[in-house]
């Protein structure tokens, strides 16, 4: 999936603004220097350090750019290093060719990305001329399928199935892991021309047993981070996993795509009280890291905004509150699911305005202006619980079983103890009461980084504001 938003086009001011063997982990660093575009919704139905590892996992570095999370990966023989951003609402891996005019740009907007060149790799297959995806942030890719080895987190992957952009009006490239009944190809040519993709390959090729990888994105302001294939970290997260089911669309009979069901949700100040706002919404959800913000029905964003006293402005689009009121509260919004509640704290659902020079928006009396990053989705036609849920939530993705479990995470946490999930339906819960037993590998084993980086949101217009 993929959306974006436009933050640092804002100019405000006056009128009172201004690897466990069996494992891939991907742990990342907070870097907020860069501003890229953010993926999520894919198609709208047509979107730390590594400290020890485990046998049958593997793990990668994740860099935080404050609105998405990137992997540096290699690609071809001898490999080429580049830049792509990881992806749970789409299930495709593409990157730039230097073919792409966009990367031919005098500003060479490609560079941090990187580009590939197919006649410089001795293990590059040319598939097919009819590779192409949209996002729900109109931002599209075309090109050409190959066949290329593929490393991350220390592993090659022979033969994956890959976009290659000869046309694109995004820089940054996409490592989708997703379901394959959710590729690209599927919208173009029918799903005859399904392909194993990343995650299947990982578990054809003897890297992980089972298609399942966790989440753990840390907070707002965290330089690590880690996604980890084949295995869970039970030091990341508090209490016991909960398992929720992924929902199939109307008139399929498994999942696509990673939906649960959000059950309600409440306020519960910084005392302790809390107040239950629903606790029947049976609203179906989509958990994607490739979304930076939450898209809920608009009554649900107007009752979190109302609790905290953020105030709607025309202008910017978005509910704003001092950011001191925000830094110094300890109160949260609790999400609820079946069987668990995820309490993400109020400053983690806001995020610092800026306008286009980068510089801080501010009230005319100093304090810099904080946006509420809960988004009405009456526009999308789709809720999703995008990075400012997700860095709350310990998140284990299971493809096999058509389901997630979650936990509350722990933020900041340095510990690890990481378990290689097995096979089977209860291979989770199975690899979670075992946490004890974890054969555990030396810190040699740190697999490449995984990283945060910047989102455009292209379903607002793009424009600039002043305010007299």
């Amino acid at each position: 999936m993929k959306f974006a938003l436009l933050l640092t086009a804002l100019s405000l001011s006056g009128s009172g603004l201004a690897a466990v063997s069996g494992t891939l982990q991907l742990d990342f660093w907070r870097d907020r220097s860069s501003s890229q575009r953010n993926p999520t919704l894919d198609r709208l139905r047509e979107k730390k350090l590594l400290k020890r590892a485990v046998n049958n996992t593997v793990s990668q570095d994740l860099d935080n750019e404050y609105y998405l999370y990137y992997t540096n990966v290699t690609v071809g023989t001898p490999g080429q290093d580049l830049r792509l951003q990881i992806d749970t609402g789409s299930s495709d891996v593409w990157f730039q060719s230097a073919e792409n005019k966009i990367c031919q740009e005098s500003s060479d907007p490609c560079a941090e990305s990187g580009i590939y060149d197919p006649d410089s790799s001795s293990t590059y297959s040319l598939l097919s001329t009819d590779f192409s995806i949209r996002y729900g942030d109109y931002s599209y890719a075309k090109g050409n399928y190959a066949s290329e080895s593929f490393t991350i987190g220390g592993k090659t992957v022979a033969n994956l199935t890959v976009g290659i952009a000869t046309d694109a009006n995004a820089t940054q490239g996409i490592m989708g892991i997703g379901y394959d009944t959710n590729e690209a190809v599927i919208f173009t040519a029918g799903a005859s021309r399904r392909y194993q993709n990343l995650p299947d390959l990982l578990v054809s090729q003897g890297f992980i047993e089972s298609r399942v990888y966790s989440l753990w994105l840390n907070d707002q302001n965290a330089k690590t981070g880690s996604v980890l294939f084949g295995g869970i970290d039970t030091e990341k997260y508090s209490g016991s996993l909960v398992t929720l089911p992924f929902i199939a669309d109307e008139g399929e009979s498994t999942p696509s795509e990673f939906f649960v069901t959000l059950e309600g949700s409440a306020y519960t100040d910084a005392s302790g009280s809390t107040t239950e706002y629903s606790s029947s919404l049976g609203l179906s959800v989509l958990l994607d890291s490739g979304t930076s913000f939450v898209y809920l029905p608009s009554s649900v964003q107007a009752d979190f905004a109302n609790a905290v006293g953020a105030t709607w402005n025309d202008q910017v689009g978005y509910y704003i509150i001092p950011c001191p009121e925000v830094v110094n509260s300890d109160a949260t919004y609790d999400f609820e699911f079946a069987g668990i509640t995820i309490k993400v704290p109020v400053k983690q659902l806001f995020l610092p305005g800026t306008n286009a020079k980068n510089e801080p928006v501010t009230y005319t009396n100093g304090q810099q202006v904080c946006l509420l990053t809960i988004v009405d989705s009456s526009g999308l036609g789709v809720s999703i619980l995008g990075d400012t849920f997700l860095r709350a939530a310990y998140i284990v993705y299971d493809l096999d079983n058509n389901q997630a479990s979650i936990a509350q995470t722990k933020y900041n946490a340095t510990a690890s103890n990481v378990v290689a999930v097995g096979s089977g339906t209860d291979s989770v819960a199975n690899a979670a009461a075992s946490a004890g037993s974890a054969a555990v590998l030396s810190d040699s084993d740190v697999a490449k980084k995984l990283h945060f980086g910047y989102s455009i949101d292209k379903r607002r217009p793009r424009r600039s504001i002043s305010v007299a």
